[in-house]
């Protein structure tokens, strides 16, 4: 019997998919981040060892049965010497699962696009975009580091909230809804208790600042207008790095672009505005086809024999 496992690897969550020849799917799991700066280069062969075992752990494996895998692993190929240190250790640890391992911004596309001619851009605890011409040739953008990248993401967004509390408790903005928000959240009895809380508490850990966003969110949706602006912003950041890709691989006019990420939950607030911005491409926003997970599982079909 011969088995497909499609692994979507997250600065947040990660999730496992098991699918069968017929295409499938048995089971799914899900674990923490897989972002190695976050856990460790151990930590991660971990995850991922224990995710596969839980995945497989209802079926009756035969020892002649089968495995290829393809794992989306967040920041693969911006670290090559540390890419090297991993894809050995999945080799000794994990080989007989036969991974193959690509950037997750890769799995999203595949997913969303069902490996088509076009572009995905993930928005989630980090910003990156992939895309694929007709030729068959690929490029991406962005995906650089936190501290002085990361445009549009939740991480990002995330930041913009806490400078945007310090300057709406200032009155360099005028007082919106996050300031009324964070202060619930975190209990304030005086404004500046928020900087030994972030201090502690979020900024060391990138999925807790990025999880700040859905402050942002609800304030924006209650109708705070620098909240709303920083959503605007977000987006034109990931129009400017799709237009990056779509430059760099002469993609025309009526190129298909998708999405996948976190930060889409928001959709109309973010999803508006971007379509907005991307229409002087003549490029087209469509929804996604299929998960970034669904999409690995496409991969690890595709690279197989590859």
């Amino acid at each position: 019997m011969k088995y497909y496992i499609g692994i979507d690897g997250g600065g947040t969550k990660t999730e496992f998919l098991l699918a069968d020849e017929n295409h499938k799917i048995l089971s799914r799991t899900l674990r923490g981040s897989a972002s190695y700066m976050q856990i460790g280069e151990g930590g991660l062969i971990d995850l991922l060892d224990e995710g596969i075992e839980n995945l497989i752990r209802p079926l009756q494996i035969a020892k002649n049965d089968e495995f290829h895998t393809c794992f989306g692993m967040p920041l693969y190929g911006e670290h090559r010497n540390k890419d090297e240190v991993i894809l050995q250790s999945l080799k000794e640890r994990l080989g007989k699962y036969r991974i193959k391992t690509v950037n997750d911004v890769e799995a999203g596309w595949a997913g969303s696009l069902e490996m088509e001619s076009g572009i995905n851009i993930v928005a989630g605890t980090g910003s990156i975009a992939f895309g694929k011409n007709p030729n068959g040739e690929s490029a991406k953008a962005g995906g650089w580091s936190e501290f002085f990248s990361d445009e549009g993401s939740c991480y990002w967004l995330g930041r913009k909230a806490m400078e945007c509390f310090s300057k709406e408790a200032d009155g360099r903005f005028r007082k919106g809804a996050l300031y009324e928000i964070m202060k619930e959240k975190f209990q304030l009895d005086h404004d500046y208790d928020l900087i030994g809380i972030l201090e502690a508490d979020y900024i060391p850990y990138r999925d807790r600042v990025a999880s700040l966003q859905v402050c942002l969110k609800d304030a924006a949706m209650e109708g705070d207008m620098e909240a709303v602006r920083l959503y605007e912003h977000a987006a034109y950041e990931l129009m400017l790095i799709v237009r990056s890709v779509h430059e760099k691989l002469k993609m025309g006019k009526g190129c298909k672009v998708s999405y996948s990420g976190g930060l889409f939950k928001t959709e109309d607030l973010i999803l508006k505005p971007f379509e907005r911005y991307l229409k002087p491409l003549d490029i087209t926003l469509v929804p996604p086809k299929r998960t970034p997970a669904e999409g690995a599982l496409l991969l690890a079909k595709y690279y197989e024999n590859r």
